[in-house]
């Protein structure tokens, strides 16, 4: 009788390690998935956002939106939470946003490039001054990209244009920044409370 419940107490030892051992593989499992969500996430977002922009819809402004959507989705995971945005994401999702892109090729991925650095350089001093500051220095960076794509375009007419879609395309990414940054300020504090769960 003593043996048979040792031999049940050592049989129940060994279930409930095994257990342990399940539940310990489920949440490093669990916690890799949260990872790579993370990590990739902000990327997908963006090259999706290039996508659905870059099919034939005869909106007025849809490349000047991509553009925006596209550097206020790399400006804002830069400054806010850079891990989510990892730099070879971005440069892969760039690569990749280029092929959809009507800008001229290469622009709009150095652009990317820059607004990432510009705003994880500066993140510890623009987190304490505020949303208007890092509002400004984003327009700052549309507006050299607009200027950048408008200088490619007068080189490739050998002519004079018109400096509108500059002004239009600085006015609209400025526009929608601020939406583009409620909602992903969102969808971060519903991601946040999924990983706390």
């Amino acid at each position: 009788m003593v043996e048979q419940q040792r031999v049940w107490g050592m049989a129940l030892r060994l279930e409930q390690g095994r257990l342990d051992h399940e539940a310990l593989e489920g949440i490093r499992q669990r916690k890799l998935m949260v990872q790579v969500r993370r990590k990739l996430l902000p990327c997908v977002v963006m090259v999706i956002l290039a996508f659905v922009l870059s099919a034939p819809f005869g909106i007025l402004g849809q490349t000047e939106l991509q553009t925006a959507l596209t550097l206020g989705t790399v400006w804002f995971w830069a400054l806010y939470r850079p891990a989510f945005m990892p730099l070879f994401g971005l440069f892969c999702g760039g690569l990749v946003i280029e092929l959809f892109s009507a800008n001229p090729p290469g622009v709009l991925l150095f652009w990317m490039l820059v607004a990432y650095g510009v705003a994880h350089g500066c993140r510890a001093g623009l987190s304490r001054r505020g949303f208007l500051l890092s509002w400004t220095l984003y327009g700052l960076i549309i507006l050299g990209e607009a200027l950048t794509d408008w200088v490619l375009m007068v080189i490739r007419v050998r002519g004079a244009l018109s400096v509108y879609p500059i002004v239009f395309q600085e006015a609209l990414a400025v526009g929608s920044y601020p939406f583009l940054h409620v909602l992903y300020l969102w969808g971060l504090s519903i991601m946040e409370k999924h990983d706390r769960l």
